[in-house]
C-alpha cells in the first residue's frame, strides 16, 4: 500500500489530475469542492497498486457524480 506521504513525481501526477478535471466546466468551481476533491484524490491514490490511468478514470467518475455543477 502507498503510504500518504507522496514521492515528488507522484505529486506531480496527483496535481495534474487534480488541475485538469478541476479546470474542467462541469466542476463545481467553489474553495469546499475543490478542497474535498484534493483530499479525495490524496486518498485513493493511496490504494495499493492503481495504475495512473485507471486512477484518472475512476477519480473523474467519482468527481463527475460528487462535485458537479449540474448535480
Amino acid at each position: 500500500m502507498h503510504s500518504t506521504h507522496l514521492q515528488p513525481e507522484e505529486l506531480s501526477a496527483v496535481k495534474q489530475v487534480y488541475d485538469d478535471i478541476v479546470a474542467e466546466d462541469w466542476f463545481d468551481d467553489n474553495e469546499d469542492a475543490r478542497s474535498s476533491f484534493a483530499r479525495y484524490l490524496i486518498e485513493t491514490y493511496s490504494i495499493d497498486s492503481i495504475e495512473p490511468a485507471r486512477f484518472r478514470t475512476i477519480v473523474e467518475g467519482s468527481a463527475r457524480m460528487h462535485y458537479s455543477r449540474t448535480r
